[in-house]
């Protein structure tokens, strides 16, 4: 099996194409890495070199073509720019088949804030990108910017009606069709306990796994690879998610306290968690 990552690539904080490389590697599914920008580090650091590839997005969709190129997944992840998602929308519509599943994570903000990069083009571009996915992976800002609703509002709500927000906005995306919703990092009423909300043909369930209250980078990147590829692998969507938080949960417990959280988690040994 083959899959196509367009992620960036960094050379500090364990996330992006490093998570997307070593995870579906782990998982025996090559992985063929379309890097959309290279950084000194991911950008939780205090300063970084960055380069932004962009141009080569249509560059690689002709040579792949040329090559005669099929994949069974296609996975993206942050977008620099409202140009770069539409340049990842056009390799989307050009791979995908029948036979292809594709995860799109909506990398736009966190906690109720939108990243730096983040425009209205951007938000409509990914929302694009959404409808052609498979697999949708946003965390609860990413759900409400998609579903195009106020993030204030709802991020106040706490317990069973936070939970019957995030089901009516799984909806909304398709989750009661054909459309796999998975919401990560729910916080939830129980004091280190974060939620992972999974819809599949409007049905739904929670997954929980503790946490050490530590807001590490990669995580959400590590998370969308697994599921990607245990459903390649003929998982369902809620034995996807399970395997993600538990490989997440045995990470996260094994990352020493005092590991700055922007260099991520301690995965590597785990990695044979996804063996089979």
């Amino acid at each position: 099996m083959k899959v196509a990552a367009i992620n960036d690539l960094s050379g500090f904080g364990k996330c992006s194409l490093t998570a997307d490389m070593t995870v579906l590697a782990a998982m025996g599914i090559q992985c063929c890495p379309l890097p959309t920008a290279v950084l000194s580090s991911q950008t939780g650091y205090p300063s970084y070199y960055s380069k932004d590839l962009t141009g080569i997005i249509p560059e690689y969709l002709r040579e792949w073509r040329k090559q005669g190129e099929t994949f069974d997944g296609i996975i993206t992840g942050f977008m620099v720019s409202s140009l770069q998602a539409a340049n990842s929308l056009e390799f989307i519509k050009a791979f995908k088949s029948e036979h292809t599943i594709v995860l799109v994570d909506p990398v736009m903000g966190d906690d109720g804030i939108t990243y730096s990069n983040f425009s209205k083009e951007l938000l409509n571009t990914i929302q694009e990108m959404a409808k052609e996915a498979d697999i949708i992976t946003p965390n609860l800002t990413e759900l409400i910017l998609l579903a195009g609703e106020d993030p204030e509002k709802i991020m106040s709500l706490k317990g069973d009606d936070l939970i019957a927000e995030i089901r009516r906005l799984s909806i909304l995306l398709g989750g009661n069709e054909g459309k796999i919703i998975a919401v990560t990092g729910i916080p939830l009423l129980k004091d280190g306990v974060v939620g992972n909300f999974i819809m599949e043909k409007g049905e739904s369930k929670v997954i929980t796994a503790q946490s050490n209250g530590i807001h590490y980078s990669g995580t959400g990147d590590l998370f969308a690879a697994v599921f990607l590829g245990e459903c390649l692998r003929g998982g369902s969507s809620f034995e996807a998610a399970d395997l993600a938080s538990r490989f997440i949960h045995e990470s996260v417990m094994n990352t020493p306290r005092e590991t700055p959280p922007r260099a991520g988690i301690d995965y590597e040994k785990n990695l044979k968690i996804l063996m089979k």
